[in-house]
């Protein structure tokens, strides 16, 4: 049984892919660094829906929120990514 998994730390890089086909919506790309392993980016992966507001989704796809702190919450996907099912976003 998979377990919840926590990335708790800074956005290295972000971006937002539109929607790849009909059945596969948009998605918010977040790269984070750990806190307290800074070198071991994490890649999260998370539906629109989960950023509080568009400002927040304009800025994460015009690359303004590095550094910023992120909260995440998910599960690992089969090709290593955090799928997100809770994001807390901090400026």
């Amino acid at each position: 049984m998979e377990s919840e998994m926590v990335v708790n730390g800074a956005i290295v890089d972000s971006w937002v892919e539109s929607a790849r086909t009909a059945l596969h919506g948009a998605r918010v790309v977040l790269q984070v660094a750990p806190r307290g392993r800074p070198k071991d980016l994490v890649i999260v992966e998370a539906e629109p829906s989960l950023v509080p507001d568009r400002f927040w989704l304009e800025d994460l796809s015009e690359n303004l929120c590095h550094g910023s702190p992120v909260l995440a919450v998910g599960r690992r996907s089969f090709d290593g990514l955090v799928a997100a099912t809770r994001l807390q976003l901090v400026r």
